[in-house]
């Protein structure tokens, strides 16, 4: 998101795909202690876990998008990927919509719908 935000004209559109809650204390903790075990330092890791509606980004930025963005749920919604944050996102960005969700890589239960979240993506960026 990060990237869209600081060069919106480079690819759009944008799929925010199994966007990651913010503002939930429980999953940042645990975010938290797990990026500072990989080596994250602390000033990098209170930017990555700011949190309004979606992790490291402000609200008033996800604002101010002009490009299309496609946002992808995750179903079923989990701690990390709650379905609040799909819908603050779509009632953030101009002109968002929403693309059929499915669980997100690596579960075990994404396999059977690789293929058509394939298609999915595929027809969204054509």
């Amino acid at each position: 998101m990060q990237l869209a935000l600081e060069y919106p004209q480079v690819g759009e559109p944008l799929v925010q795909a199994w966007p990651a809650t913010g503002g939930d204390s429980s999953v940042g903790i645990r975010t938290q202690a797990g990026l500072l075990e990989r080596g994250a330092s602390e000033v990098v890791v209170k930017e990555l876990l700011r949190a309004e509606s979606l992790r490291g980004v402000k609200d008033s930025e996800l604002a101010g998008l002009r490009i299309p963005v496609a946002v992808l749920p995750s179903v079923p919604e989990n701690p990390s990927h709650q379905r609040k944050t799909v819908d603050a996102l779509l009632a953030t960005i101009p002109g968002s919509g929403e693309l059929p969700g499915c669980p997100e890589p690596p579960t075990p239960d994404f396999p059977p719908h690789r293929d058509a979240l394939v298609a999915t993506l595929v027809s969204t960026v054509n």
